[in-house]
C-alpha cells in the first residue's frame, strides 16, 4: 500500500479550507502548517493571471527524513505514510534538513518534529483525510497508488502528473494536475516584493530573493512570476551548528598534528613509541566536549540526547557520527588517564592504540560531509568531496591552534616548523578547495548548486567570504607564514587562519538554508 494525493489543480480555488481544517482537526500550533496554499501571480499588468497550489508532505517512497533521523523517529508505515513518532524525536531537526519540500515543522511547545500524516487517525477507520473532506471543489483526492483499480492510480494513467523535486530522488506520492510550474518549482518564482495579504517576514530567504530579483533586473530579466502569498520557513540551524564544526575541527586536528606518537607509528624506528600527552589529550578532550555540548545545545529535546546512543537509526551519519565522537572521546580519556596512572602500554598495544586514535579523529573529522549529503533540501551541502575539505580543515584548525597557544606542548616533543607546515600546507588546499567548490554540484542537482553557491561569490555573504574567508583568513596567514619571521607572525597568521575558517564554515551553515524549497 502506498497513500498519497492528486491535487487537481484546474479546481483548485485557493480558500485555504484545506489549511483550516487540517489544523483544527491536528491541532497543529499557530504559525505552523502541516498543508498550506502558495499563491503566485505571473505575467505583467493588464495581462496577470493567479495560480495556486496546495503544499504539503509528499510520503516518499525513498524519505530522506527517514534516513537520516538519529533515532528512528521518522518511519514508514506499512501504508506509505511517513509518521512522526511523538515518543521517540529529540527535536534535532535532522529531519527538516533531509526534506526537500519544507514539509516538516518544529512543534515549540513539545518540542518535536510534525508533518502531514494523511490524518492516520482517520485513514486506519476508513476515513479520509480532513482536507479531502472539506475540500469544496473536490481538488484533492486521496488513495493508494499500489491499487491499480483507485482514482488515484486511474488519474496517473489518464493525465500527465506533475510533482515537487523529482530531481531529489525521494519518489514523491503527492502528484498534480493542470500546476504552473512555479507553483511547485521555487526556482521560478520571486517573493522580494511582499506578499499580497500578508506581512512577509524578514528572513535569509528573503535576502536570497531580494539579491537575485535586483541582480535579473540589472541584467535585463525581471522576474515575471511572483510569491504573492506563502508561509514562513526559518533556517533552524545557526550558530550552534557552526559552533559544532568548529569545535570538531579543533577536536581531531589537534591530535592529528600535534600526536607525537602518530609521528613515531610512521616513523622507520620500530623502537620508538611515546604515549599521547596530556597537553595534547586535555585540548583536544574539550574542544570535543564543547562540540558535543553544541550539539546537544540545539535539540530541542535535550533530555532524550540519550536516545542517540540507546535506540540509534544507524542509515543516519547523524547517529553514525554519535557514536565516532563518543569513541574518540574514550580513546583520548584512556590517554588521560594512563597519563595520570603513570601507566605506559606495550609499544604494540601503544601502536594499536594511537591508530585507533587516528582512524576516530579522522572519522570525528570528516563525517558531517556524508551527514550533510543527506540534507537533500540544502544542496550547498551536498557539495561532492565535502568529507575531504572537512579533513583539510580539521589539519588547518588543529595546526594553527598548536601554534598559536601550545607553546608547551610543541616544547612537549613536536617540532614547531611541523606545524608551520601543516598550516601552510592546509591553508593552500583550503584555499583550493573553496575557490573551485562551485565544480562540484552533487548530480542532478546543478542548477539549485548553482544559485546556492552564487549566493556565497557573489550574494549577501560574499563579502564576508571574500574579505574575511579568504584575504585575511587564508591569503594573508599563507603570506606572514612565507615571510618566515619570529614566532609572533606564525601566532599572528594562525589566528587569522581561525576567524578565516570559522567564518566560512558559518558561510556553509549559513547560506545553505538561504534559498527557499517550497
Amino acid at each position: 500500500m502506498q497513500l498519497g494525493f492528486v491535487i487537481d489543480h484546474s479546481r483548485c480555488i485557493g480558500c485555504h479550507a484545506c489549511t483550516v481544517a487540517c489544523k483544527s482537526e491536528n491541532d497543529v500550533p499557530l504559525g505552523s502548517f502541516r498543508t498550506w496554499v502558495k499563491y503566485v501571480d505571473r505575467g505583467n499588468y493588464p495581462q496577470v493571471r493567479r495560480s495556486f497550489s496546495v503544499l504539503r508532505c509528499n510520503q516518499c517512497s525513498d524519505a530522506p527524513c527517514v534516513t537520516i533521523c538519529p533515532v528512528a523517529a521518522m518511519r514508514k508505515e506499512k501504508t506509505g505514510i511517513v509518521e512522526v513518532d511523538p515518543k521517540a524525536c529529540i527535536g534535532c531537526m535532522a529531519c527538516m534538513q533531509g526534506c526537500p519540500y519544507n514539509s516538516i515543522f518544529i512543534n515549540e511547545e513539545l518540542g518535536i518534529a510534525e508533518k502531514c500524516n494523511f490524518c492516520a487517525h482517520r485513514a486506519e477507520i476508513g476515513l479520509a483525510p480532513a482536507c479531502a473532506v472539506i475540500c469544496p471543489t473536490e481538488a484533492i483526492i486521496p488513495g493508494d497508488f499500489d491499487d491499480p483499480g483507485s482514482r488515484v492510480s486511474q488519474l496517473k494513467k489518464e493525465h500527465r502528473l506533475d510533482a515537487r523535486k523529482t530531481e531529489a530522488g525521494t519518489r514523491p506520492n503527492v502528484f498534480y494536475i493542470d500546476v504552473e510550474p512555479a507553483n511547485i518549482d521555487p526556482a521560478k518564482t520571486n517573493a522580494a516584493t511582499g506578499f499580497l495579504w500578508a506581512n512577509r517576514v524578514q528572513s535569509p530567504q528573503i535576502d536570497a530573493q531580494t539579491f537575485e530579483a535586483l541582480e535579473s533586473k540589472a541584467q535585463g530579466r525581471p522576474a515575471t512570476a511572483k510569491t504573492s502569498y506563502d508561509v514562513h520557513h526559518p533556517a533552524r540551524w545557526g550558530g550552534l551548528i557552526t559552533a559544532y564544526l568548529f569545535g570538531k575541527s579543533l577536536a581531531a586536528g589537534i591530535f592529528l598534528v600535534g600526536a607525537k606518537p602518530l609521528y613515531d607509528i610512521l616513523s622507520t624506528d620500530s623502537s620508538r613509541f611515546a604515549p599521547l600527552s596530556l597537553a595534547l589529550a586535555i585540548p583536544s578532550l574539550i574542544m570535543l566536549a564543547l562540540t558535543m555540548a553544541a550539539l546537544v545545545g540545539d535539540l530541542k529535546k535535550p533530555s532524550r540526547f540519550a536516545y542517540i546512543m540507546i535506540r540509534p537509526n544507524f542509515s543516519s551519519w547523524l547517529a553514525r557520527g554519535s557514536f565516532i565522537l563518543a569513541g574518540y572521546g574514550g580513546l583520548l580519556s584512556f590517554w588521560i588517564a594512563a597519563s595520570f596512572l603513570e601507566w605506559t602500554p606495550s609499544a604494540t598495544l601503544g601502536r594499536f592504540l594511537v591508530l585507533l586514535t587516528t582512524i576516530a579523529a579522522v572519522l570525528g573529522a570528516c563525517y558531517t560531509g556524508w551527514l550533510f549529503a543527506q540534507a537533500k533540501a540544502r544542496v550547498l551541502w551536498m557539495r561532492r568531496g565535502l568529507w575531504l575539505h572537512l579533513i583539510v580543515q580539521a589539519v588547518l584548525a588543529g595546526s594553527a591552534f598548536l601554534l598559536l597557544f601550545g607553546g608547551g606542548m610543541l616544547a612537549s616533543g613536536l617540532d614547531p616548523d611541523i606545524a608551520r607546515s601543516a598550516l601552510m600546507i592546509s591553508l593552500a588546499l583550503h584555499l583550493s578547495f573553496t575557490l573551485t567548490e562551485g565544480r562540484f554540484a552533487p548530480a542532478g542537482r546543478e542548477h539549485e548548486y548553482e544559485r546556492a553557491h552564487h549566493l556565497v561569490t557573489s550574494g549577501p555573504y560574499a563579502r564576508a567570504h571574500w574579505i574575511l574567508g579568504i584575504t585575511i583568513g587564508t591569503l594573508l596567514p599563507l603570506l606572514l607564514l612565507a615571510l618566515n619571521g619570529p614566532p609572533a607572525l606564525s601566532m599572528m597568521a594562525a589566528l587569522f587562519a581561525l576567524i578565516g575558517l570559522f567564518v566560512e564554515e558559518d558561510i556553509l551553515v549559513r547560506a545553505g538554508q538561504a534559498l527557499p524549497i517550497s
